[in-house]
């Protein structure tokens, strides 16, 4: 009740075109029927595979960025939305026991509020009724990945993951979610110290889907 009240005096805006929408809806009618949320299955050159509802582009990437450096937070509901259909689509929700995302570091996390992948990781796990956890954490501040080119990027992330303490991963399936792939070496490291703790499989899953300039 009082969130629909709250509707009505701070009403939700469309996260793709900024429109006022209805309660209830995660994105206004237009832009669910023309964004393309058929899942992408990205094989990259990091050696993962990746399943992504959206491209990263036009509306998606501005929503995106938005929700990253605005804190438009509201946005999470449509990501993770569509990242529940995609798993269903797949036939993949019975592949996985636990959910967890890409950690931030402390500084990067304080700077914007919260952790964009958490917060839609998150909802995923009350959507299909299973666990999130945090089960790595980000111990070195290293440069961002966009501004670097294929090789920079491989090495940018190494040794910048760790298991977090008392995470009982062994023989588990976790469902790993970041907000963008590119070229996977991100999810690819961390993927790297879910498996040297014993994880038994692990799925990748990100918010969109982009290929690199």
């Amino acid at each position: 009740m009082i969130e629909r009240i709250l509707s009505v005096i701070f009403p939700n805006k469309c996260p793709y075109c900024g429109k006022i929408i209805k309660f209830g809806l995660t994105e206004c009618e237009e832009c669910y029927y023309e964004l393309d949320k058929t899942p992408k299955i990205s094989h990259t050159d990091a050696g993962i595979t990746c399943i992504s509802p959206f491209f990263y582009d036009s509306r998606v990437r501005r929503s995106i960025l938005n929700y990253k450096f605005k804190g438009i937070s509201f946005n999470a509901k449509s990501y993770a939305k569509a990242i529940c259909s995609a798993i269903e689509s797949t036939g993949t929700a019975d592949d996985f026991d636990i959910i967890t995302f890409v950690p931030l570091s402390k500084l990067r996390e304080n700077e914007r509020g919260f952790n964009q992948s958490r917060k839609v990781a998150e909802m995923v796990g009350e959507y299909f009724d299973k666990p999130c956890r945090t089960l790595l954490e980000k111990t070195k501040n290293n440069k961002n990945q966009h501004d670097l080119n294929l090789q920079q990027r491989r090495e940018n992330v190494k040794g910048v993951y760790s298991i977090c303490p008392k995470a009982d991963i062994k023989a588990k399936r976790i469902l790993l979610i970041d907000d963008i792939v590119t070229t996977g070496n991100t999810m690819a490291e961390c993927c790297n110290v879910l498996r040297a703790e014993g994880a038994g499989s692990i799925m990748c899953m990100s918010i969109a889907a982009a290929t690199l300039d």
